[in-house]
């Protein structure tokens, strides 16, 4: 039932979009140009999908977005991993709102006219390792100027706006964190090529170089002066929150890929009833488990930390289900399913590349083991 339901939840926000993706098929959108993809994702005003009915969006709820995710991904994963990107980043500037002053304008405008957000942070670990020293904004009247480059960016040729992570060094040698706010039309951004691999090329995910980059002062969240401490509380609880809605994300997307294999298997007369067994065991079961902890996400009755925490355990169990159950379902679909199509070795590949996410197993261990500590001890 819970491909059902990612179906029947897509329909409701997004009408049209998932017959328009199964009339171009599979291989032909993960081997167009992203612009098409851009085009897609606009025509079918996906880009207000999680902004509040108040700033003119959609309105889906964390556990609506998982399962909208994971019927895009089963379909054309590239432009779920688009999604993901510019939709978590839509949940750290709705967080915004009050903040920067051109948070709210910038709501209205991706609801009115489609704009879509590239992430130029990074995304997996809290505190230095989101707002990393590979920008830096330095002070000038009326604003900021930043220099320096974050990669990968999906939708790098066909974003409008980039939410970039930032740091200031002060004159006493410690460094401010946070947020900028840059529209691409008529800055001084600059693309160089970075990804190689045929593997979801179309997310056109490259790096952006950011050289004398001049963003005004309202639209910077930056933790400066007298208040500098409630500013870069203020910053981090923000970004945990879209942290914990990346790893959701994350999640949904590249269940939707394994649930485009197993969708292959179901179509054999031949299926094992008992593989089946293990395969919906697998695959209901994350897809449960993302749905509990988006309803927690959604509630916010736990502190930002441990919803970002469970969010972390959360990515990491449907990642293991997904690899099991990718393994399981080309080994039943045989050797001349691989052989007679691209499609089987391009989905077995795309599933694989979650674990390329943010945060890498070995770096979420420290944070989970000390998750873990806190939760049992008495």
């Amino acid at each position: 039932m819970s491909m059902h339901n990612a179906r029947n939840a897509t329909e409701k926000y997004l009408p049209g979009l998932l017959a328009a993706l199964r009339e171009r098929g599979l291989m032909a959108l993960e081997q167009a140009d992203p612009a098409v993809l851009c085009g897609l994702f606009r025509d079918y005003r996906a880009a207000g999908l999680i902004i509040p009915e108040t700033y003119g969006g959609l309105g889906a709820s964390p556990e609506e977005t998982v399962e909208i995710l994971r019927a895009i991904g089963s379909l054309c994963p590239s432009l779920a991993v688009m999604m993901t990107m510019h939709h978590h980043t839509i949940a750290t500037i709705v967080q915004l709102g009050g903040l920067i002053p051109a948070a709210e304008e910038l709501l209205w405008g991706i609801t009115q006219n489609q704009l879509l957000i590239a992430s130029a942070f990074a995304e997996g670990k809290p505190g230095s390792e989101i707002f990393n020293r590979s920008v830096k904004a330095r002070p000038v009247e009326g604003g900021f100027v930043l220099d320096g480059s974050k990669k990968p960016c999906t939708m790098s040729h066909h974003m409008d706006v980039i939410v970039v992570g930032v740091a200031c060094e002060q004159d006493d040698g410690s460094v401010s964190q946070g947020f900028a706010v840059v529209f691409a039309d008529g800055s001084t951004v600059t693309r160089e090529p970075f990804w190689n691999a045929t593997v979801l090329r179309a997310t056109d995910s490259n790096e952006l170089v950011f050289n004398g980059v001049f963003v005004p002062s309202e639209r910077m969240l930056l933790a400066d002066g007298a208040d500098s401490e409630e500013v870069a509380a203020t910053a981090m609880e923000t970004s945990l929150n879209g942290l914990s809605w990346f790893q959701l994300m994350v999640g949904g997307s590249y269940l939707g890929v394994a649930s485009a294999l197993v969708d292959r298997l179901l179509r054999k007369a031949f299926a094992d009833p008992a593989q089946l067994a293990l395969l919906c065991i697998e695959l209901e079961g994350a897809h449960q488990a993302l749905l509990g902890t988006a309803g927690e996400l959604q509630a916010q009755q736990d502190a930002p930390m441990n919803t970002y925490h469970k969010a972390l355990c959360t990515r990491f169990l449907v990642q293991a289900a997904i690899e099991r159950a990718t393994n399981l379902s080309v080994e039943l679909l045989g050797g001349m399913a691989f052989i007679a199509s691209d499609e089987v070795a391009y989905l077995l590949a795309a599933s694989r590349a979650i674990c390329f996410h943010p945060i890498s197993r070995s770096a979420a261990t420290p944070l989970l083991a000390q998750f873990l500590r806190e939760s049992y001890s008495a």
